[in-house]
């Protein structure tokens, strides 16, 4: 039984702690005036939207309905709520550190009755500690979630962490687990209702580590999967997230007239979101696979705008990433003393290049190297590629890598894998 007010006042409670308006936790089965009346307990939901309900704020119908606790309870819940909202503004303000202080200290004092509130600080704790570039912590965090009852019951939870944890995985360049997590996530959300963001985050997810480890086979069938999850998202981050994953699985299926396309579509959706160093990824990405596969013009007014991005941003890995395209760019109009120049300005020690891209930034100078016909640089520059691909698990990548090396010339068009750049 749903007893009312009592599961009116516990969802308004959830909800407000989670930063959610009631608008959020309508979806799009509810309105936000019925979420407004179950919480002043003038309505009492049926069981099936109780469940939803729960389901979206990642606790049971139980939790919910519990009655209303005795003063003292209450009042410390109240205050670590109050915790949890100072911990969010804290982030807003980019004081991470504080940030962490206010969550661990919510963390400590939460107690055995109180999983919601406490479940909510280790998940922000765990963003957290990814923001202050603390890895081995951000993923022990993340492993504690994941073994966390709460976790284990609620679904959307589940695929939140494994989300999460993948992509953790797949930036430090330990690709199988990657894929691994991901798939969990695909797993867990199967049984979700279409539409939900997390079963499109976690398909988005898998195809990404699976590009990257190489298993190219699968991705086309993955892109077909993810693009249908992404169709009735709304447009934002998540969606062009979407198209820019599904697109590199179409160029790597011999399709990349669509999968500029896509990425083009993905940029657009961008546009107007906060999502700056998303945004200057995909233009890397859309930059670097149209001058690999795209019309000329296309590809010089990419680069064009990419050194004007980097003129404005100006740090270490913006200006490593486009000597990278100058390079590319070079190799393509057959300039090897160009290529050269530019990839002398490869910086393989900027702070926050991922394994893969470690080992990408390598090939490119491999190849401006053997253009301007340095063979002995660039071999020793190809075997480190390939080691680095090897070592981050894109196995695929550093068969490619030693097929290139091997083969004593430089690239006579088709399909070039290490233009791929997936979010």
């Amino acid at each position: 039984m749903i007893e009312q007010p009592a599961f009116g006042k516990r969802v308004r409670e959830v909800r407000r702690a989670q930063g959610l308006s009631q608008g959020d936790l309508a979806g799009g089965d509810l309105s936000p005036s019925y979420v407004s009346l179950v919480e002043n307990g003038r309505r009492i939901p049926s069981a099936k939207i109780a469940r939803s309900i729960a389901e979206r704020l990642g606790t049971t119908v139980e939790a919910l309905s519990a009655t209303e606790e005795p003063g003292a309870r209450l009042t410390q819940r109240l205050g670590l709520v109050g915790q949890l909202v100072a911990a969010r503004a804290s982030q807003l303000a980019g004081d991470w550190a504080a940030a962490r202080r206010q969550l661990e200290a919510v963390v400590e004092q939460a107690g055995a009755d109180q999983d919601e509130v406490r479940w909510e600080a280790h998940w922000e704790l765990a963003t957290v500690l990814g923001r202050l570039d603390e890895p081995a912590r951000h993923e022990a965090a993340l492993r504690r979630l994941l073994d966390d009852p709460l976790t284990r019951t609620a679904p959307v939870l589940h695929a939140r962490v494994a989300i999460e944890l993948a992509q953790l995985l797949r930036t430090e360049g330990r690709l199988p687990e990657g894929v691994r997590f991901a798939e969990e996530a695909v797993r867990v959300t199967a049984d979700l209702e279409p539409g939900r963001p997390e079963r499109a985050q976690a398909r988005m997810a898998l195809l990404s580590a699976s590009v990257d480890s190489g298993e190219w086979s699968r991705a086309e069938q993955l892109g077909a999967e993810l693009r249908a999850e992404a169709a009735p998202l709304p447009a934002g981050e998540l969606r062009a997230g979407a198209l820019w994953a599904v697109a590199g699985a179409q160029y790597l299926a011999g399709h990349p007239d669509e999968a500029l396309e896509l990425l083009t579509e993905a940029e657009d959706l961008l546009a107007t979101t906060d999502g700056v160093r998303l945004r200057l990824r995909l233009a890397r990405a859309r930059t670097l696979l149209a001058l690999a596969a795209g019309p000329a013009d296309e590809a010089d007014a990419l680069l064009t705008r990419a050194r004007q991005a980097t003129a404005l941003v100006g740090t270490p890995s913006s200006r490593t990433w486009l000597a990278v395209l100058e390079t590319a760019a070079a190799l393509r109009h057959d300039d090897g003393p160009a290529a050269a120049g530019h990839a002398a300005q490869i910086d393989l020690t900027a702070g926050d290049l991922s394994p893969l891209d470690r080992a990408r930034c390598l090939l490119h100078l491999a190849r401006a190297h053997r253009a301007d016909h340095h063979e002995e640089a660039a071999e020793a520059d190809f075997k480190l590629a390939a080691e680095g691909y090897e070592q981050a698990g894109a196995f695929r990548l550093a068969l490619e890598t030693w097929r290139e090396l091997t083969a004593g010339t430089g690239r006579t068009g088709g399909t070039d894998p290490h233009a791929v750049l997936m979010p």
